[in-house]
């Protein structure tokens, strides 16, 4: 991951939507980055060099990235434009903080119980190479608390917490797989990814050609559903004896299935190859687990055939699809076989960095990556005094990654988020929003549909 960021890729960037009871000075800001600084110890590293292997070290100085800025223009915009960011891994530091504040001064509205609000956003950004999700959960969380804490002039513990945790999966998978079954894997995926050159995607992109005259980068289209249509879904999930995750899995494939079939009707059946991002902690021993940060995921490669009845089989389907990926995690527990390789990942990056500068067809055997935080509650409540969060975004620049799309999503205060993160050297604004609605049409339409 640290590689991939000469590149423009591996960025992670969130944007909390802020309501306050009192205005909030861009020093207090300032203040609570320092103070999360001195209490995350993950925030002070940077990348060392020594006899050309990389390490991690703490910064030689306390280097703090915060800004403010003053604007009016669509918060979607300012999220893209930050996510394009590329980090000075040798000095540091990783992460950011922009604070946005209307042009005008004028963030008043009024909330639904007719009380005044000041609105603001604060927007994150991490390297990926020292921090995921679950990282990032906790650094906002702790974030809104001390904002809270530094707004009511609250006494602030300054003690260290958690720890910058050593990656146990690895050793777990170096225990359990051979180098032979390694270098069978590495080959499939060379194969797979670059010799293959998109015969796994051709399915969608025969239909909806790859853009190749545009600049790679990552943007953004935003999605939600409301607390009513949320929780049906949700309990009809359960009833099903499936997850959200599953669902929307099943979902996406279903999505991409009916513009294939708007474009070509006599589609009978066919395939659709994906990658879920997977929290390794889960292999951890749980004591382990807890303020554990830094990157400790990985990826899993999931095929799932299709057919044109799966449409209205939406449930039966989306059963076969929860055996299918609980199989993969539980059973062949295939993101430990394939953690080794993770480190090659540059590869693929490298490659589809050229291709894109040479406005050739990148390469790619994936539909699309799952990246799904679920209910983050348990992390990031979002509550203070004077300060809550009201809404989350979060993407990933993964735009020379091998798949077309990514989709991110989680929920946050009884609300289904999700937002798909497109490429348009691989997938048109016109084709991207396509999909969106299409799979969201899906999302609300099933609730509903007989089992």
């Amino acid at each position: 991951m640290t590689v991939a960021g000469r590149w423009g890729n591996m960025s992670t960037v969130y944007a909390l939507w802020l309501d306050s009871g009192g205005p909030i000075p861009f020093e207090s800001v300032k203040y609570t980055s320092h103070l999360i600084f001195r209490k995350l110890p993950h925030l002070r590293l940077c990348i060392g060099k020594h006899k050309n292997d990389r390490w991690w070290r703490e910064m030689d100085s306390d280097r703090l990235d915060v800004e403010e800025i003053r604007s009016n223009e669509d918060i979607v915009t300012i999220f893209e434009s930050l996510l394009q960011r590329r980090y000075n891994c040798e000095e540091g530091p990783l992460w950011f903080v922009r604070f946005v504040t209307s042009a005008n001064g004028n963030g008043l509205v009024r909330d639904k119980n007719f009380n005044w609000k000041h609105k603001y956003v604060c927007i994150f950004g991490f390297h990926h190479n020292f921090s995921d999700g679950t990282t990032n959960m906790n650094f906002c969380n702790m974030f809104i608390s001390l904002l809270n804490s530094v707004l009511t002039n609250e006494k602030v513990d300054f003690s260290e917490v958690g720890r910058f945790a050593y990656p146990i999966h690895d050793d777990i998978a170096r225990a359990t797989i051979s180098y032979s079954f390694l270098l069978q894997l590495f080959g499939i995926r060379i194969y797979k990814g670059l010799v293959a050159y998109c015969e796994y995607v051709r399915n969608f992109i025969r239909h909806y050609p790859m853009p190749c005259d545009t600049d790679g980068c990552t943007l953004v289209l935003q999605n939600e559903l409301d607390e009513v249509t949320t929780e049906r879904l949700l309990k009809r999930c359960k009833m099903e004896g499936v997850t959200l995750n599953t669902v929307f899995t099943a979902a996406a494939n279903i999505g991409m299935l009916r513009m294939i079939l708007q474009r070509d009707g006599s589609v009978t059946d066919t395939r659709f190859d994906s990658q879920q991002a997977v929290n390794m902690r889960r292999y951890w021993p749980k004591d382990q687990q807890k303020n554990s940060y830094g990157c400790h995921i990985s990826m899993v490669d999931i095929q799932i055939p299709t057919t044109k009845d799966d449409i209205t089989n939406f449930w039966e389907y989306a059963r076969k699809v929860h055996k299918i990926i609980s199989n993969e995690l539980h059973v062949e527990r295939r993101t430990l076989k394939m953690q080794p390789l993770s480190e090659k990942l540059w590869l693929a990056i490298f490659v589809n960095s050229w291709m894109s500068k040479l406005r050739l067809p990148t390469a790619n055997d994936g539909h699309y990556c799952i990246t799904n935080m679920g209910d983050v509650s348990s992390t990031f409540n979002g509550h203070g005094p004077v300060v809550s969060c009201s809404k989350i975004l979060r993407s990933v620049s993964c735009h020379f990654m091998q798949t077309l799309c990514q989709h991110t999503l989680q929920t946050f205060k009884g609300k289904f988020y999700y937002s798909l993160d497109y490429y348009p050297q691989k997938m048109s604004v016109g084709t991207a929003r396509a999909y969106a609605s299409s799979l969201m049409d899906t999302l609300r339409t099933v609730i509903h549909m007989p089992n």
